[in-house]
Formats: structure tokens, sequence, C-alpha cells
């Protein structure tokens, strides 16, 4: 009987021990996949979540106009003033609630004119019928909202009759400023060509001259002047432009000078900016920067950025990897010709 092969029933260390680059390079793959689907997935999230909150804000916004309608039909001004100033803060391009609330304002401006019990006199009664036709212009101007005609009639009427519907007068005045202030800012109107928020500014400060402003009105005029400081800072302090835009993208995202250049896309160009510095900068930086170019992503992704950014994430954030199972250790089979025997002594 041949004693066994010992050698040919042990494992193969030289088999075991070779490099697994297949499997390393496969792992890799499937960690490169899985994140750049969480990626695509949180991309979709957000966009669902923004297309659920439009449709809500628009149902809310239809109901709401329908209650000033009626609230400005049942003479509840206040109640109407509330309710509409709630929607154009949102749409300021909702049909026809600028116009109404237009019509609120002035009739909260306007106060009766005392009736004054008529005396008997010898004097002629005086001849009206010049300012009369200069008041009705003014009025068939206010309904067409020709802001700016309005003003050089109104001017004409306050230098030749100043005492003239002196309450009326103002509330136009008031209109006319408080109007074209917001038209100029929006750039709605005779202004839709561009914007001026300066010459919006300068109107709105006016018009608080005849009565005090709305919160829409005080609000377009405080993110304009806030608008006007951060572009002050482009491409100077990166960090100034990106704080000053975040204030008016939360509140007039399509708010824009005669540029063109929304607060929005301000915005998120002064995000990828400053994300640029701190990645640029020392290694704890350099992970902070993601987090700003996720913001800017959200509001519209750079197709320059995306290598970047995808590199950076699984950079900063890498996916524990799989350990490998362990490789079991082979049994040893037994011979065909069994154990040998121990002789009887």
């Amino acid at each position: 009987m041949s004693e066994p092969n010992l050698v040919e029933t042990q494992p193969s260390g030289a088999k075991s021990a070779k490099p697994r680059f297949g499997f390393w390079i496969g792992l890799l793959i499937v960690i490169a996949v899985i994140a750049l689907g969480a990626f695509a997935g949180y991309q979709s999230g957000i966009s669902a979540r923004k297309s659920l909150a439009a449709t809500q804000v628009a149902t809310d916004l239809s109901v709401q106009f329908e209650f000033a309608v009626q609230d400005f039909m049942a003479r509840r001004f206040l109640n109407a003033k509330e309710r509409l100033e709630y929607i154009v803060n949102y749409d300021p391009g909702y049909p026809g609630a600028v116009e109404l609330l237009t019509k609120v304002l002035v009739e909260l401006a306007v106060t009766p004119s005392p009736t004054l019990t008529p005396t008997p006199t010898l004097t002629p009664t005086p001849d009206t019928r010049a300012q009369e036709a200069i008041y009705a212009q003014s009025q068939a101007q206010f309904a067409a909202a020709d802001w700016d005609n309005l003003q050089l009639t109104l001017d004409i009427l306050r230098q030749k009759y100043p005492k003239f519907h002196t309450a009326q007068v103002d509330a136009m005045y008031y209109a006319v400023l408080r109007n074209r202030g917001v038209q100029k800012i929006l750039g709605m109107g005779a202004y839709t060509q561009t914007t001026s928020l300066e010459g919006g500014i300068y109107d709105l400060t006016l018009a608080e001259r005849f009565g005090p402003l709305d919160g829409y009105a005080d609000g377009l005029r405080t993110f304009s002047r806030l608008y006007i400081q951060g572009a002050s800072y482009w491409d100077l302090d990166w960090p100034q432009a990106k704080d000053y835009f975040g204030q008016v993208y939360r509140y007039a995202p399509n708010l824009r000078d005669s540029s063109n250049f929304t607060a929005a896309e301000r915005y998120r160009i002064a995000l990828l900016k400053y994300a640029d510095i701190l990645y640029e900068g020392n290694k704890k930086e350099h992970c902070q920067s993601l987090s700003y170019y996720f913001e800017s992503f959200s509001i519209a992704q750079d197709p320059g950025y995306a290598r970047k950014v995808n590199d950076l994430n699984l950079e900063c954030n890498p996916p524990t990897a799989t350990p490998a199972p362990a490789t079991a250790t082979p049994e040893v089979a037994p011979t065909s010709e069994g154990p040998t025997a121990i002789p009887t002594p």
C-alpha cells in the first residue's frame, strides 16, 4: 500500500493569495452607480415637492381672490386689502389682483368731503367747469392706469386749483406713485422692457408723503435696496453677495435689475463662487463647500460643475465598503485505500 500524497491534498496557497482586482473594480462601479442614483433621486424629490407646493399655492390664491372681490363689493376694504396683499406677495402678476388692490387703496385713502349747509349769499356761484373737466380727465386716466399722464394732469389741477377736491387728488397722487413704483421694480405695465429698481424706490418714497405704504410695496422697496447692495459686491466679495442675494431670494426670487439677472440666478452663481473659495481652502473647508454646491444645484444645475460636485460628494461622503466573504478551507478527501491498519502485537 502506497502512502497518501499529502502535497496533493492541501489547499493551494498561491491561488488564495492571488489579488482579486476584478472584485474591487466591480465594487467601486456599484458604489459609483449607487451614489449617482441617490443624487438623481434627491433632485427628483426636490422637483416633486416644488410642484406640489406650487399647486397648493395656486389653489389658495384663487380662493383668496374670490373672497377679496366679495369684501370689496361689501365695502370691507381692510379685509380685501389684506387678502390682495397676500396674493400679490406670492404672485405679482396674478390676474386682476394689482388692479383691485389699487381700487381698495384709493377707497381707504379718500375721506368723504364734509357736506356744508348752503347759506344764502349774494356773491355769484364760481364757474368750476374748467376744473371739473380736468378732474374728469384725471379720473379717466386713473381708470386706465395711465400713471405718467395722470401725474401730469394732477400737477395741472393742483397748481391751478389747489383747493379743489383735495382729498381725492391726494389719493390719486398716492395711487400714481405707489403703483408706478411697483411697476418699475417688477417690470410691469409701461416698464415691461426693463426694470428700474432705483426709480421704483424713489416713487414709493414719494408716495409716503400722501399715505403709509402697504406691506407689499414696502417689502418690494426693502428687497430692491438689498438687491442693489448685493450687486455692489458682485465679483468683488462673494460672501457678501451671497448673503444679500440669499435674503432677496427667499422672498422675491424673480426680482431683477436692468441686467435682467433675477435674484435667484444671482444667488445661484454667488453660491457656486463661494463654494469654490471653500473648495480651494484647507481640507476641512474643502468638504464644507459641498453643502453650498448642493444648495446652488437645488435652484438650477450647472453642467460645468456636475462632475466636480459628484466627485467631491464621493470624497467627503464615501460609502461604507462591503467586506469580502471569508474563503472556507477545503476539506481533505480520504484516499481510496482507507486508513492504514495498526498491526496487532
